[in-house]
């Protein structure tokens, strides 16, 4: 053990408190606690410290410390060096370790402070993603999902509603959707009309008339209210996954044509809804 003459109080007795101290630095500590009031009162503040630091530090031994925090404090120390200095010129001198409950404490501060910020950083960065995937997405993400969904479905389930004669089905779409339509006869293009679906889409009534060919692949065509003013647009391909789509905007309404994407003629078929829808 080494002298802690000349160094901060608050050293010395954290020094007298893990028991690092000479035979006379004790007894000399020992002295001025008993007569000095302000040194009584920073040994039981310092000794209150150390116990929660040990108990925080405890806590934190079980649990995991994310990787980029432990890097981040690595980089900050290699980036500032000064930053790492916290033992004064005169404890260097004098060769004096820092105690293990001081440290305790210290590192536990540390912590706190890292952690709250990983968390709070990563909780921001969690949101900016999920706001930008959210904006990213259009109703045509909304209807590939729906019809990965439902064109596994069997016969039973297929559909919504079944075909009728009466226009009934029709009248329930347009006034649903507010998108007057006729039903478009697919039967030339090897398509049968099986019935329909009510769907939301971007926060938006979509109709969609599902349809099957001999081998058992379903088509849908979905349409939906555009926005005021929107204009029309040319026919556009898309592929989401297995799914292909083709899409496009005609007086003040969206469509889109749904299929496999291994179907060649999908583009075909659009240009036969295109014109009788």
């Amino acid at each position: 053990m080494q002298s802690t003459k000349g160094l901060a109080l608050e050293v010395r007795l954290s020094a007298f408190i893990d028991g690092e101290v000479t035979d006379e630095d004790r007894k000399e500590l020992e002295q001025l606690i008993a007569r000095d009031d302000e040194a009584r009162r920073l040994l039981e503040t310092l000794k209150s410290g150390t116990a929660f630091g040990n108990k925080a530090f405890e806590e934190f031994l079980h649990d995991p410390v994310p990787l980029s925090l432990v890097r981040g404090i690595k980089q900050g120390t290699a980036a500032n060096p000064k930053a790492a200095r916290v033992i004064p010129a005169a404890a260097r001198k004098t060769k004096v370790k820092i105690w293990p409950r001081a440290l305790a404490a210290s590192v536990t501060l540390l912590l706190v402070g890292g952690s709250t910020g990983f968390l709070i950083g990563k909780t921001s960065d969690d949101d900016a993603r999920l706001t930008k995937t959210a904006a990213a997405r259009t109703w045509l993400d909304d209807i590939a999902d729906y019809h990965r969904v439902y064109s596994r479905q069997t016969a039973e389930h297929l559909v919504e509603v079944r075909p009728s004669s009466d226009g009934r089905m029709e009248s329930w779409l347009a006034s649903s959707v507010g998108v007057n339509f006729s039903l478009p006869d697919l039967g030339e293009r090897g398509l049968t009309f099986e019935g329909a679906r009510l769907l939301v889409a971007a926060g938006k009534p979509v109709a969609q008339l599902i349809y099957k060919n001999d081998s058992g692949d379903v088509f849908a065509i979905c349409f939906l209210k555009g926005k005021p003013g929107q204009p029309d647009s040319k026919m556009t391909e898309s592929i989401n996954d297995d799914i292909s789509m083709i899409s496009w905007q005609k007086n003040g309404a969206s469509y889109v044509v749904v299929g496999p994407s291994s179907e060649a003629n999908l583009e075909q078929l659009a240009d036969a809804v295109e014109t009788t829808i």
